[in-house]
């Protein structure tokens, strides 16, 4: 399936830091577990959704692992943008040492630093054997704890988590927002309006999001890099508020695209997107 990124920042090359992690850009394969609690997790399930997959890959014998933990970040992450929340997000946590018990997560084991599952929300996932040893490698999580934002196209970003202290909730907004689609693209400073644009892989379907004031047509063109226009569209009496277009990606060839919206009383919304 081709990729289609709405850009907004530099996409960067899928190389492996020095450290051990992916590199920020890089293309993750998919993974599936069980969770403790009995219920999958599936990767590509969430972002074939459109969500932002935050993950925290720590050990019960971490310091550094249960000092975040107990910070409560990643509850109020979940707590804002997962299933209490907006929705947007899945939030997980990883236990990446396969000798971890179960009697390790509660606290009573041999190998912890205190309860890991009291009080915690969001699901956590102890793999053991060839699945853990898969994404430990998959992943290159040679170090904990390793926090991520996975992309809806499937790019992981660490660097920017795991670099200097550790993220507050703010930093996990920041990094999906500037990182990965969709992103919101702000015209010019006089229009107080904005334009938003996502892609969803079912139908590969871009998506245009925008706000009318009122009742009025809108005219829609798509341009290529070289200015060419590839197509146009009208759309008539369109309602006051929040409104949605969808255009069909399927025939584009890769490239980048610009998106124009315009109409006789407004100035021009713009936004582009890459097909690669």
């Amino acid at each position: 399936m081709r990729e289609i990124i709405i850009l907004i920042s530099i996409v960067f090359s899928g190389i492996v830091a020095s450290y051990g992690q992916l590199a920020d850009g890089s293309t993750v394969p998919d993974f599936t577990f069980t969770d403790i609690n009995g219920d999958t997790q599936n990767l590509y399930t969430y972002l074939d959704k459109g969500k932002y997959v935050a993950i925290d890959v720590f050990t019960t014998w971490c310091n550094p692992c249960w000092d975040y933990h107990s910070s409560g970040v990643l509850d109020s992450l979940y707590m804002r943008h997962d299933s209490p929340g907006d929705r947007t997000w899945k939030v997980l946590g990883m236990e990446g040492d396969a000798a971890t018990t179960i009697d390790d997560l509660n606290g009573t084991g041999t190998n912890t630093r205190g309860n890991w599952l009291a009080g915690t929300l969001y699901p956590i996932v102890n793999p053991i054997g060839i699945v853990l040893n898969d994404f430990s490698s998959n992943f290159n999580i040679y170090s904990y704890p390793t926090l991520m934002v996975i992309c809806p196209d499937r790019r992981v970003y660490a660097d920017t988590l795991n670099y200097g202290d550790k993220p507050g909730i703010s930093r996990w907004e920041y990094v999906a927002s500037k990182q990965c689609g969709p992103v919101e693209v702000k015209n010019t400073p006089t229009q107080t309006n904005k334009l938003a644009i996502s892609y969803n892989p079912i139908g590969a379907n871009i998506l245009v999001f925008f706000s009318l004031g009122k009742m009025q047509d809108i005219s829609l063109s798509i341009t290529n890099a070289v200015g060419q226009i590839i197509g146009t569209q009208s759309y008539q009496h369109l309602q006051s508020g929040p409104n949605k277009l969808t255009i069909d990606a399927s025939l584009l060839q890769s490239g980048i695209y610009f998106i124009t919206l315009s109409s006789d009383n407004s100035l021009p919304l713009n936004g582009r997107f890459i097909i690669m």
